[in-house]
């Protein structure tokens, strides 16, 4: 019974950088499928912030997706150029044009990934 305990917390404890390295694989799949590698992503900066840098601003707080969402079908303007400094990170880009080449259910999908990105 010990061994099998045992046995079934370390396949767990070995899982979690595999379901890490599936996730960061599902997000850069669905950001280059959606043109939106083209200035994202995991961990570095293109042009945006890199989406773990996102997830760490955004993760646990009321309305996070929603106010996602609508920063990339609507647009932003001057959003990351403080938040940069807080994270230690240099934008390149002043302003993210909205994505009409998405749908909202599209952006939901790829931002619920991201949100489940470890921000430690």
């Amino acid at each position: 019974m010990k061994k099998s305990v045992l046995a079934i917390l370390t396949l767990g404890i070995l899982s979690i950088p595999a379901f890490s390295q599936n996730l960061e694989s599902q997000i850069e799949k669905l950001a280059k499928e959606y043109g939106c590698a083209g200035c994202h992503a995991v961990d570095k900066v293109v042009a945006g912030p890199p989406y773990r840098i996102v997830a760490k601003e955004y993760k646990g707080k009321p309305n996070a997706k929603e106010t996602l969402v609508k920063s990339v079908l609507g647009g932003t303007m001057m959003k990351w150029q403080s938040k940069a400094r807080k994270y230690g990170i240099k934008i390149k880009m002043a302003y993210m044009p909205a994505q009409h080449g998405v749908t909202k259910e599209q952006v939901e999908k790829l931002i619920d990934l991201i949100l489940k990105l470890d921000t430690k």
